[in-house]
């Protein structure tokens, strides 16, 4: 099959529903808001869920209480109230904030209501209108996001917003390209990093089943510290790709600064691409306990970027949580280009003494490099550790190249940063292409090896791996597949209780004694 083929696979997808049965970085159940999604609901029908809470009910569309996004009182918005934006033909050019104190049994809610064949309300960011007088955290953050998520300026400053959901809209098209009118009616350009959705601060906040995409950032996260810090976000289900600078690499699909981040059942595609290939990250995360699991992640200058803390410094240093990282049960897919490491973990500052200084938990994922079309002198790294006190402990993974990695076109584990290669990676229960390397390197270009892999020659190789199915992207083991019961044990507090259903979902992972290796269970014979 060749790699153009299976790109395309890759980019026909849309998302955006979840699963039941929702789970915290402990495996505890995350409260359910009201309207949560059913489980198996299908690609792109996420706001199946969009039904009122216990408090006001507005409703917003065609046929609605209200005409237009401005005629919504968002200042008066508290616990159980519910927004409810109904699809219509043509987009809303209009700007949101969302603000206030929910409860966990009664979060402010907005969600979009579907249309007759699943169309989502498509917010947009060209020629957006802002409801006048509309009370933001600061005037000048009106250009950092279409949807803005954050405290009133006039609210208590230790007042934080809290238990909101962002569910079931399209959000697009707040790019410096575009301009917007803002609360006064002036026509504005938007900032080179604003975003679809901008959450200037808040604790247990939810982004579910939305398409975010031609955003300079297509979720922008979280951005001080101290009280304005926030906790506790989940993002999931969601289809984030196309965001990003073409021209600059200060911009990503996702880019979060905040304390408590989980990722679950997303599908990422690849960030917008530029003249000089791709420059944005696909998931950039500067935050304290950080777990991205069970998604779907293509391509980015880093599929996955975990750097040191910027605004939020004092307060992620001290937290434990910032020193590990856990990453299980994804797929990760190096396709277009040959670009930088696929993980980076530690930190991009120069200020090494804030890096993360910890351990990255990599197990049970299915890593795929589409290297057959890369260029000779191209190499592609898995990872990239910034320093000899960041760790890597990397359990039963699949890392599989779409052809056999050549000392001129190799494929390897640990990637260097500057001619150095850095990092203490501990391998057990991996599966290998064959000809994939322990360290980066192409002939006449060594790097300077300062970092140590143990376990990688325990590693299984192989040609292939025995996927079920790759044309159609089944990557579950296949009948007489390596990956069957050879996983090592799985030490910690995440076990692996879900696997990704392309896109958009997760379902319960079959229990196998002992497991397979990778992102999916093998079926039943």
């Amino acid at each position: 099959m060749t790699r153009y083929r299976i790109l395309s696979i890759l980019l026909a997808g849309c998302s955006s529903s979840t699963a039941d049965g929702h789970l915290g970085p402990d495996h505890r159940p995350i409260p359910r808001s009201s309207g949560d999604v059913e489980e198996g609901s299908s690609a792109g029908r996420a706001t199946a869920g969009c039904v009122p809470g216990t408090g006001s009910d507005y409703t917003v569309g065609p046929g609605q209480k209200y005409r237009s996004l401005a005629e919504v009182p968002w200042a008066q918005l508290g616990p159980g109230d519910t927004v409810r934006i109904h699809h219509r033909p043509e987009p809303y050019h209009e700007k949101i904030m969302v603000g206030g104190v929910g409860r966990a049994d009664a979060p402010i809610k907005v969600c979009g209501v579907r249309g007759p064949s699943g169309e989502l309300p498509v917010l947009d960011g060209d020629g957006a209108k802002t409801q006048e007088g509309l009370e933001f955290p600061y005037d000048g953050h009106q250009v950092r996001g279409l949807v803005i998520i954050g405290k009133r300026h006039s609210d208590p400053y230790r007042e934080q917003p809290e238990h909101i959901v962002i569910e079931g809209l399209e959000i697009r098209n707040a790019n410096r390209t575009k301009r917007f009118f803002d609360r006064h009616g002036k026509e504005t350009k938007w900032a080179e990093n604003a975003a679809g959705i901008f959450l200037q601060r808040g604790d247990h906040v939810t982004i579910r089943g939305c398409v975010v995409h031609d955003n300079e950032n297509g979720l922008f996260l979280g951005t001080a510290g101290a009280e304005e810090l926030s906790h506790d976000v989940l993002l999931e289900g969601n289809h984030v790709y196309g965001n990003a600078s073409p021209t600059d690499w200060y911009e990503h699909n996702v880019y979060n600064e905040a304390s408590g981040v989980v990722i679950q059942y997303n599908h990422f595609g690849p960030p917008k691409r530029g003249p000089n290939g791709t420059l944005g990250a696909n998931i950039k995360e500067r935050s304290a306990g950080v777990v991205i699991r069970y998604n779907w992640i293509e391509d980015g200058a880093h599929l996955i970027d975990l750097v040191d803390s910027q605004e939020a410094r004092d307060p992620n240093l001290k937290n434990p949580a910032f020193h590990e990282s856990f990453v299980y049960g994804n797929v990760l897919v190096r396709g277009k280009e040959a670009s930088g490491s696929m993980v980076h973990y530690g930190g991009d500052s120069g200020l090494y003494d804030t890096y993360r200084k910890g351990t990255l938990h990599f197990h049970h994922n299915t890593v795929i490099v589409q290297n057959g079309s890369h260029g000779e002198w191209q190499g592609t790294a898995v990872f990239e550790l910034s320093t000899n006190d960041e760790k890597l402990d990397m359990r039963n993974n699949v890392v599989f190249a779409e052809s056999a990695p050549t000392p001129n076109r190799p494929v390897a584990l640990l990637g260097a940063r500057d001619g150095v290669i850095s990092g203490d990676a501990t391998l057990l229960g991996n599966w290998l292409s064959t000809g994939v390397n322990a360290f980066d390197g192409i002939p006449g270009k060594m790097h300077d090896r300062r970092g140590k892999v143990a376990g990688f020659d325990a590693s299984l190789f192989g040609a292939d791996p025995g996927f079920a199915d790759l044309a159609k992207l089944d990557l579950s083991p296949g009948p007489s597949s390596a990956l069957r019961g050879k996983a090592g044990r799985l030490e910690g507090k995440h076990a692996v209780l879900m696997q990704y259903v392309r896109h958009g979902r997760a379902e319960a992972r079959p229990a196998e004694t002992p497991a397979s290796i990778g992102a999916f269970a093998a079926r039943s014979p």
